[in-house]
C-alpha cells in the first residue's frame, strides 16, 4: 500500500506536461518564549554572555517575516521580500534569520543546480546545497484549499527537531522555501525549531511572464569549502 502511495505522487509529478508558473509569498513566524524558556534555549547555544545578549534580542524581536517564491516548471528564486530587507530591526530578527537572512535560494530541476546566494564576511559567494532526502508519509492536512502530505527531512543532523515539511501534489513542482525541495509538489510548510514557513497567498499562471534572474556573481563554492571557510575565520579571529 505504502508502495503504491508513492508512485502515486511521483506520477502526478513527473506527468505532469502543462506549463505552471507562480509565486508563493511564505510568512516565517516563531513561537513565543517565556523568559525562563528563552533563557533555557539560549544556554544550549552558546556561554559567552556577549552573544547570549545578541541572540535574546533577536528573538524577542521575531517579528513575523514574509519572504517570496517565484518559480516556473523548471526553476525557482527564494528570498525575503526586498521592503523587509532595509528594515534596520530587521537584522536583529530571528525569524528574519530563519527565513533565509539576505541570501537568494536557486534552483534548477533540469540542470540540477541547486544553490544559494550569499555575503559571508563581506564575500558573495555562490554556495551548493546538498539535496535533501525525505520520508514521505500518508498523514495528510489541508493548507488553503490545498490538500498536503507530511514529509520527513531524513538529512537533519539533530534526530529531535527534523524539519517536517507539508507539500501538494496539486501543485506539481519540486519546489519549496529555503533549501527545502525536491518533493512530488510545492511545499507549502516547513515546520523547524519551534518555528514555522507557510504559505499565505499563491497565484498560479499570472498573468505577467515570470522572469527569474539566476544569481550568477561570487565565487562557486561546495557546502563543505563554504564550512572550512567559516571554520578558518573563526580560528583566526579567535587568536585576536
Amino acid at each position: 500500500m505504502k508502495k503504491n502511495f508513492l508512485i502515486l505522487l511521483l506520477v502526478s509529478l513527473n506527468g505532469f506536461t502543462q506549463n505552471i508558473t507562480g509565486k508563493v509569498t511564505y510568512t516565517i513566524s516563531m513561537e513565543t518564549f517565556s523568559e525562563k524558556k528563552l533563557d533555557s534555549v539560549i544556554k544550549t547555544t552558546t556561554k559567552n554572555k556577549k552573544a547570549n545578549s545578541f541572540i535574546k534580542e533577536m528573538f524577542k524581536n521575531a517579528d513575523d517575516v514574509e519572504a517570496s517564491l517565484i518559480f516556473t516548471n523548471k526553476e525557482s528564486i527564494y528570498k525575503i521580500e526586498d521592503k523587509l530587507q532595509i528594515d534596520s530591526k530587521s537584522k536583529l530578527n530571528m525569524n528574519r534569520l530563519l527565513a533565509g537572512g539576505d541570501d537568494v535560494y536557486y534552483k534548477n530541476s533540469r540542470s540540477e543546480e541547486n544553490y544559494r546566494e550569499s555575503s559571508t564576511f563581506g564575500e558573495l559567494m555562490l554556495i551548493d546545497l546538498e539535496p535533501k532526502k525525505w520520508q514521505i508519509t500518508q498523514e495528510t492536512k489541508t493548507i488553503g484549499n490545498y490538500l498536503c502530505y507530511k514529509a520527513i527531512d531524513i538529512n537533519s543532523k539533530n534526530p529531535k527537531m527534523k524539519p517536517i515539511a507539508w507539500f501538494t501534489p496539486l501543485i506539481p513542482i519540486s519546489f519549496g522555501p529555503k533549501e527545502y525541495s525536491g518533493l512530488p509538489g510545492l511545499i507549502l510548510e516547513i515546520e523547524m525549531f519551534n518555528s514555522k514557513i507557510v504559505a499565505t497567498k499563491i497565484v498560479l499562471n499570472p498573468n505577467e511572464e515570470i522572469i527569474i534572474e539566476k544569481p550568477s556573481k561570487g565565487k562557486r563554492i561546495t557546502i563543505e569549502e563554504y564550512n572550512n571557510f567559516i571554520n578558518k575565520f573563526e580560528k583566526s579571529r579567535k587568536r585576536f
